[in-house]
């Protein structure tokens, strides 16, 4: 006779055979998931196999109890849509990692906080771009295209360089709503920028101390604008880069021995958009504004 828990166990492996060893169990209850309820011709045209070869499925689907059947119409039950939101789920999660494996096995994760690291899945598909060294600093065309076009951008910078500055300052000349978050550091660096009295370039060539004494200028009208708000943050775990619009997803990590890397993730999707402003937001509740920290001017 066998016993409760060695049931539990057999059962629990045949509801995992069912979802799992047929392509068409797994389709059929992720169909009726995103679509709901389908008659049989529906679920042949949209599954691309004869109907004989589904409905042996759709009988071990219905005798688990999770698909219905009511005059020829077929739906997930309670059951059924709990367990296909958790498949998908599941998937979209294991899909994340397995078409960009180098990525993250090479990168340190440990700045994205466990309780968003484990909804990944919702990144969906992603594309991770690669900068050559020598074009590092070069923002793609694709991607600045979308910066520009966007109505509202949040950005998290904690490398320091002058044309971050330039792209915020750009952010408002075009007025789209930007909010930034800076690490102490990179305040710092810009701070050193705008009070220097050192040239930042050595030179005589009048084109380019004018360029210099406007890029002060930005700097001031950065710190200034009302229609840019910036927070400096004060933790010691942060992402490389990350900015999040309503149209781009994009994310630079370290390695795991810290080192700056030349690969970033972008995405843009709107499940991935909700899941970069999910992990900005972590990082804006744990940040202050500039105005409350050292000013400026």
């Amino acid at each position: 006779m066998k016993s409760k828990a060695h049931t539990r166990v057999e059962t629990r492996s045949s509801l995992l055979d069912t979802l799992f060893l047929s392509e068409k169990r797994k389709d059929l209850l992720l169909l009726l998931k995103k679509e709901g309820p389908k008659n049989s011709e529906d679920i042949k045209d949209v599954l691309d196999f004869p109907w004989k070869s589904i409905t042996p499925q759709i009988k071990k689907l219905t005798d688990w109890g999770l698909v219905l059947e009511d005059h020829g119409v077929y739906s997930l039950s309670e059951m059924g849509a709990v367990i296909a939101s958790n498949v998908e789920f599941f998937l979209s999660t294991l899909s994340v990692y397995e078409d960009n494996l180098d990525f993250w096995s090479d990168h340190d994760v440990s700045p994205v906080p466990f309780h968003i690291l484990n909804k990944i899945g919702e990144l969906g598909h992603v594309r991770i771009i690669e900068q050559d060294f020598s074009n590092v600093f070069r923002i793609p065309e694709e991607i600045m295209t979308n910066l520009m076009n966007s109505k509202r951008i949040m950005s998290f910078i904690s490398i320091f360089h002058p044309f971050s500055l330039l792209l915020l300052f750009e952010y408002i000349q075009k007025n789209i709503e930007a909010t930034t978050i800076v690490t102490e550091k990179v305040l710092e660096a810009f701070q050193t920028e705008y009070h220097s009295d050192i040239p930042i370039l050595q030179t005589n060539n009048p084109i380019i101390n004018k360029a210099l004494i406007e890029y002060k200028k930005e700097i001031k009208n950065v710190f200034c604008s009302k229609a840019s708000d910036l927070l400096v943050y004060e933790g010691d775990l942060k992402p490389m880069s990350m900015i999040i619009t309503d149209k781009i997803f994009i994310l630079s990590l370290l390695d795991k021995k810290g080192r700056l890397t030349t690969r970033f993730l972008i995405a843009f999707e709107p499940q991935a958009l909700k899941w970069g402003e999910e992990l900005f937001m972590y990082y804006k509740e744990r940040s202050k504004s500039v105005s409350s920290s050292l000013s400026i001017l």
